[in-house]
């Protein structure tokens, strides 16, 4: 049987896992569901409909699962899921998705959510991803696994940001940035290259590393247009896992991507 403080309010219609705890004036409302091992601290709030994989910890005065802040939402049942073991440190908040950006919001497992973390609605966030204090994401957002996004970030709606992507403190992006590499800076934002530190801890080999510095001097060479580069790129790297996946981003962009002169 869950473990739920009596100042905690849970709706008959929520789904709460027999071992979840709840701490003090949590308030889980209907369409909310919970997995086993959830632990949830004082002043939380659930809406639903919200999913909520098993072993995440809410610390406190967490918004999970509130509507989202469109003004064409009209109180339809868009929904938020969240994968396993996440940490979701206090006043995180979480918004469903919206009709228009397709009705779900999703955040992956295993990731650092620190204090103040935004999430807007229909954002898609992967795995392993670490968000440092009040970063913030606009609506229909997509971040990569392993990304982590630095304290007082902001970035745009419909951007994306790739895996393994690096984003500085107080980073504005209003385009996308680039899996693998560094981006720093407030309008204009800039690239500084492979996340070099990063990737070796991550346990990248000499070889992707490398690979990927080919790349971004590419890509940074001023006398190649994005597109010169890019053939280059698939011309000289291709093949390669990491080369591979930085040229499906670029690819696939519909914003544009930060390069160095932002």
């Amino acid at each position: 049987m869950a473990a739920v403080h009596p100042t905690a309010i849970v709706d008959p219609a929520a789904d709460v896992g027999d071992d979840v705890e709840v701490g003090p004036y949590v308030v889980i409302g209907a369409g909310v569901s919970i997995a086993s091992g959830c632990r949830i601290g004082p002043f939380c709030h659930f809406s639903g409909p919200t999913t909520v994989a098993a072993n995440n910890t809410f610390v406190s005065h967490c918004s999970v699962g509130a509507p989202p802040q469109d003004l064409s939402y009209r109180g339809e049942a868009t929904r938020l899921e969240i994968g396993p073991g996440n940490t979701f440190r206090e006043f995180v908040n979480l918004h469903r998705g919206s009709v228009k950006g397709g009705g779900v919001t999703r955040v992956g497992g295993y990731g650092l959510y620190m204090v103040g973390v935004h999430i807007a609605h229909d954002c898609q966030v992967g795995d392993h991803v670490i968000f440092a204090n009040h970063a913030t994401l606009a609506g229909h957002v997509e971040v990569g696994s392993h990304a982590n996004v630095g304290a007082f970030s902001a970035v745009h709606q419909f951007c994306r940001v790739g895996e393994h992507a690096f984003l500085g403190g107080f980073t504005v992006a209003t385009k996308d940035c680039l899996p693998f590499m560094k981006t720093v800076g407030a309008r204009p934002a800039r690239c500084f290259g492979p996340n070099a530190i990063g990737l070796e801890r991550k346990g990248f080999s000499p070889q992707a590393r490398e690979a990927l510095k080919r790349a971004w001097r590419l890509l940074h060479n001023p006398k190649l247009t994005t597109s010169e580069a890019v053939v280059r790129i698939r011309t000289d790297l291709a093949g390669q896992p990491e080369i591979d996946t930085l040229l499906a981003f670029i690819a696939a962009s519909q914003r544009g991507v930060i390069l160095s002169l932002g």
